[in-house]
């Protein structure tokens, strides 16, 4: 009898082992999702688990860090009473009996189903993805005129404090059916078979469907009354139980996903939660933590890429401003007033940039989002000024600081004004409808060209210009393409020549430069546009574009229009007809001043004269230097003043545009 009861003393101490794991310590990563348990696969979407030692990513020291599961131990040095923490790998020991071969007085749990049984797998939610981002106009930041030197500058990132919304972020609230768990038989203790771990409790019986807390650390037991370990979902709830067993709270890596759990009751939180003053969310169906542009409840919300935690505030994301409301952590949308200025958030949550409507008035926004309200403001290449009594754009002629400006219904600042009796700057130059040159006898300019080049009758000294030989071969050709036999290129000629140019290519004008620009911006962009034309070939009757060519007065009168004057009736469509000379009609059009050539300066038109009648125009740069182009093989050029003329046939006024 004295030796059964020490064989069967050294038989429990060799198999008891006492577990006391805390849920304490830093954070668990394990290696397999509620879903993967199931050996199921999930709907992609993976949210980076957030960084250790960076701010925000890691649990305050009030939240409860489960501790990494220790290793197998070794054989239990401890008494009965104390054994060592089970591990669920560990080899039986050749001394303890089997499942069906239970020791004398001791039951065994029966025949438990083999392995632990999986979790059912919740249905993994697709990955979020941001909300719609339309395309928004991107003027240039707003700027200072220097005719306002007093006009403060627009922050290129919004500021300010939020104006909180009276609601409050929507939060998980915390669980209140926490159920007591029943501490350990303190007399009972650890058994493992080759089914896994169970404890008896000191009448032979051991728990079941339940959970127990032993020394401090809380298990779950199955139905069959073998010990729990990962993924445990009873009811509704999920749970996650260690290698070991013991019951995991706070947060958890698993396979690349965060998550946290109560630390009350274990279970796996869903929705969005505060910890120590910051939210997180976790998604409804698998519990891991959201990170990114995220949908719930129907808003959005975005949460840390590396952290988790919402952002709140102003949020640049793809070049875009977004506002996430402190309060609640929603993304706003519409009106939005923050530190003393006015924003408009679209639909899609970005800041609207550039000209808004808002019941009868245009709003304009800068780069930053912010409303301009007050003061100058530039978008694109046009000037405004903001009333701040009213917050709207000024129009008319308005006093500023002492200094009266003229301002276009649209708002836009009339840089420059002329005197009154010449031409004034205009937005656009006046359309030609349907105007266009039929090639009869005569006819000049870039049309002829493209038909010349066409048939084989251009080269580089040749006159733009319909002649005998021109009409000779447009015939030839009409008669080959079964078209009338006229001479005249009319539109069915052309199109039936598959030039590759437009029937009204003789139509280009150059764009003009904005309305706010000032006198010396538009006699820079008259010479620049000359400039540019340098090397073009010269084309009689030509207006451009460059690969095109011009005359002489082709040139002038477009780089007139891109400075944005527009000397109708002058047009590049009469440019082209046989007896018309826009050189002389610039001469003598009366809205241009026209001083002495004694007092010529940058930006006026010096004229050439032959047996005393106007031939040749030229843009005077200073310093008796002009921009011109002359004949056919002479390109757009720079030349002393006189170029071939000489001193004596220059005309003894100049004109000047820009008086």
């Amino acid at each position: 009898m004295k030796s059964d009861f020490y064989r069967h003393r050294r038989w429990c101490i060799a198999l008891s082992l006492a577990l006391s794991m805390g849920a304490a310590g830093g954070l668990t990563t394990v290696s397999a999702t509620p879903a993967q348990a199931a050996n199921v696969g999930t709907t992609a979407h993976q949210p980076l688990a957030p960084a250790l030692g960076q701010e925000t990513s890691q649990p305050s020291s009030g939240e409860t860090s489960p501790t990494t599961p220790s290793a197998e131990p070794t054989t239990p040095a401890a008494s009965p009473s104390q054994p060592a923490a089970p591990a669920p790998s560990e080899s039986a020991d050749p001394d303890q009996p089997s499942p069906g071969q239970p020791s004398p007085g001791q039951p065994s749990p029966g025949q438990p189903n083999p392995g632990q049984p999986n979790p059912g797998q919740p249905a993994d939610p697709s990955q979020p993805t941001d909300p719609s981002q339309p395309a928004d106009p991107q003027p240039n930041p707003i700027q200072q005129p220097s005719t306002s030197p007093s006009a403060p500058a627009t922050s290129a990132t919004p500021t300010g404090p939020a104006t909180k919304s009276p609601n409050s972020a929507a939060v998980t609230p915390p669980r209140t059916d926490v159920p007591s768990i029943p501490d350990a038989d303190p007399k009972g203790y650890w058994l493992k078979d080759s089914k896994g771990w169970w404890w008896r409790n000191s009448d032979g019986t051991w728990p079941k469907s339940q959970w127990l807390r032993v020394k401090g650390t809380v298990y779950y037991f199955k139905a069959d009354g073998y010990l729990a370990s990962g993924w445990l979902k009873l009811d509704k709830d999920w749970y996650f139980l260690a290698g070991s067993g013991a019951r995991v709270t706070g947060w958890i890596n698993v396979g690349g996903r965060r998550y946290y759990l109560d630390p009350a009751s274990g279970v796996m939180v869903q929705g969005q939660i505060n910890l120590s003053g910051k939210y997180y969310y976790f998604y409804g169906l698998t519990g891991d933590m959201a990170t990114g542009w995220t949908k719930h409840n129907g808003v959005w919300h975005y949460y840390d890429k590396s952290t988790g935690a919402a952002i709140l505030g102003w949020l640049k994301d793809g070049g875009k401003w977004y506002y996430l409301d402190p309060s609640t952590t929603v993304m706003h949308v519409g009106p939005l007033k923050v530190g003393g200025k006015e924003y408009f958030m679209q639909s899609s949550g970005a800041a609207f940039v550039g000209w808004l409507k808002v019941g009868d008035s245009w709003h304009l926004y800068g780069s930053d989002g912010a409303r301009v309200t007050s003061g100058w403001a530039k978008d694109g290449s046009d000037w405004y000024y903001f009333n701040p009594a009213t917050g709207n754009y000024v129009t008319g002629n308005t006093v500023i600081n002492g200094t009266t400006y003229r301002f276009l219904p649209s708002g836009k600042w009339i840089g420059y004004t002329a005197p009154g009796g010449y031409l004034q700057p205009s937005q656009s130059i006046t359309s030609l409808g349907s105007q266009t040159n039929t090639l009869t006898y005569g006819m000049n300019g870039v049309k002829v060209r493209i038909v010349q080049q066409r048939l084989g009758l251009w080269y580089s000294t040749k006159l733009a210009s319909v002649d005998g030989a021109f009409q000779t071969a447009v015939r030839s050709f009409q008669r080959r393409m079964g078209l009338s036999q006229t001479g005249v290129v009319d539109k069915a000629t052309w199109d039936a020549m598959q030039t590759g140019y437009s029937w009204y290519v003789d139509q280009y004008q150059a764009a003009p430069v904005s309305i706010s620009a000032t006198r010396s911006e538009r006699i820079e962009a008259m010479i620049g546009y000359a400039y540019n034309q340098r090397g073009s070939s010269y084309t009689w009757g030509g207006a451009g574009p460059y690969g095109l060519g011009y005359d002489c007065s082709g040139l002038t009168l477009q780089a007139l229009y891109h400075a944005g004057m527009d000397p109708q009736p002058i047009n590049v469509v009469k440019h082209g007809w046989p007896s018309y000379r826009t050189s002389q009609e610039l001469y003598k059009y009366s809205k241009f001043q026209h001083v002495p050539l004694s007092a010529r300066q940058r930006g006026d038109l010096i004229f050439y004269t032959t047996d005393g009648v106007v031939t040749h125009v030229a843009i005077y740069l200073g310093d008796d230097q002009v921009i011109h182009t002359d004949w056919m093989g002479r390109p757009a050029r720079i030349e002393h003043i006189t170029v071939s003329y000489g001193w004596g046939n220059i005309a003894s006024q100049v004109v000047r545009p820009f008086p």
